[in-house]
């Protein structure tokens, strides 16, 4: 018998106004421009279809889907509305992810402030390239990092880390900068985090080799396993020395040193 198709549910809020329809239209099409690699499907096979259900309180129901997660040893995310009673040596983040990516509850999210909590020193500088909520770079902030510099794509998303970073008390040693790419940040840094997509990674790889000091280290995540080769074959061309690999599910992170 034929596989049966694949349903991938992309779930969000929207305000039902005069503005619907344009809203919905640029959502399609920017699933759409979603590489069919990062959806493991065939192009012939994808299939788009809405189904509009009434969420009367839509802040409650994405709260509701929201929780205190131990994303690692010692780091645990929560969000602004729950109570947590630290453990001793537990590391906190409040992060509000509002419509942004980055609530610890994402494979690729743990799997980064797991090798954040291999790997990261105490005054490295460093750059979280697709910050989204910030969450990673508030993480390198909480493990000692000196000074770092989170880079987003998404103008929204840049309101909402820097209000994460402002929530965690970081505004002295992290910076918030709508860029769209590594290029952005001038001087050699010790650590880089790319929690975006393999294809991301592969088209800014170059940024990324000039942007590290000698010796410095890449985090790079949101790859599943079925991608991730490819990244894996391109870093040691770049002159990266990949030194582990993190899997969780279908969602790999690699931590390569520039050498």
């Amino acid at each position: 018998m034929p596989e049966k198709p694949w349903t991938i549910r992309f779930e969000g809020y929207l305000p039902v106004d005069e503005g619907m329809a344009e809203r919905l239209k640029r959502i399609c099409a920017d699933i759409e421009k979603i590489p069919t690699s990062a959806m493991e499907i065939d192009q012939e096979a994808r299939v788009i279809t809405i189904d509009c259900a009434q969420v009367k309180d839509w802040l409650k129901a994405s709260q509701d889907a929201i929780r205190t997660v131990r994303a690692g040893e010692h780091v645990v995310v929560k969000p602004p509305w729950e109570d947590f009673e630290p453990q001793t040596g537990d590391l906190v983040l409040e992060i509000d992810p509002g419509t942004s990516f980055g609530s610890g509850l994402h494979e690729s999210t743990r799997l980064c402030l797991q090798a954040l909590e291999r790997y990261a020193k105490p005054g490295q500088v460093v750059v979280d390239f697709g910050t989204g909520t910030g969450i990673l770079a508030i993480a390198a902030a909480k493990l000692g990092a000196s000074h770092v510099t989170a880079i987003e794509a998404n103008p929204e998303a840049v309101e909402v880390a820097r209000a994460n970073v402002k929530r965690n008390g970081l505004e002295s040693v992290i910076e918030v900068h709508h860029a769209l790419s590594p290029d952005f940040v001038c001087e050699p840094v010790d650590l880089v985090i790319a929690n975006i997509t393999a294809e991301t990674i592969t088209a800014h790889l170059p940024a990324l080799v000039r942007v590290l000091t000698t010796g410095g280290l890449l985090v790079a995540s949101g790859m599943t396993k079925l991608n991730s080769p490819d990244v894996e074959r391109l870093l040691p061309d770049a002159g990266f020395g990949i030194v582990e690999k993190l899997i969780e599910g279908r969602w790999v992170a690699l931590m390569a040193i520039k050498q």
